[in-house]
């Protein structure tokens, strides 16, 4: 009997345990990490041929260099800044972000296989959405007043 008490509170514990590392798989597959990293995207559509804005009801896209970002107005925010910001910021290059994301995703792969002993693939998920950075978009709107609207980062082929 007692035998079977053991066996029973070890299954119990085992099954606890094994669904929190599932859990926790979950959470980092999808991108729903706390802490995603911030990229700052600059937009200028006088200078740039690649360059895209439409408005389009209450969402607004942007088109970098075949990147896509849309603001929409019902879940983003957006901010009017001094210029003196860009200061304070890196902007990245929208034609790198790809590989940056793709970077910091087998990053975090290794280690979570390192803490969980779980091993994974390393392909990106698919996805309509880039779900592992949180990107902004950064509109010049005057000589000393900039916009910053926070976006969704979407593939463009779908």
């Amino acid at each position: 009997m007692r035998n079977n008490l053991c066996f029973i509170i070890l299954m119990v514990f085992t099954t606890i345990n094994a669904q929190k590392v599932e859990k926790d798989f979950n959470n980092f597959y999808s991108g729903n990490n706390k802490h995603k990293p911030i990229k700052y995207v600059l937009f200028e559509i006088e200078k740039d041929n690649e360059s895209e804005k439409k408005n389009n009801g209450g969402k607004i896209y942007f088109y970098v260099k075949s990147e896509r970002f849309v603001f929409d107005m019902k879940k983003h925010k957006k901010d009017t800044c001094s210029i003196d910001i860009l200061k304070t910021i890196k902007l990245e290059n929208s034609r790198n972000l790809q590989n940056d994301e793709y970077e910091y995703f087998r990053k975090k792969v290794d280690e979570f296989e390192k803490k969980t002993k779980q091993k994974i693939p390393k392909a990106l998920p698919i996805s309509q959405e880039h779900l592992y950075f949180k990107v902004y978009v950064i509109e010049k709107i005057s000589s000393g007043k900039i916009v910053k609207y926070e976006v969704d980062w979407e593939y463009s082929n779908f």
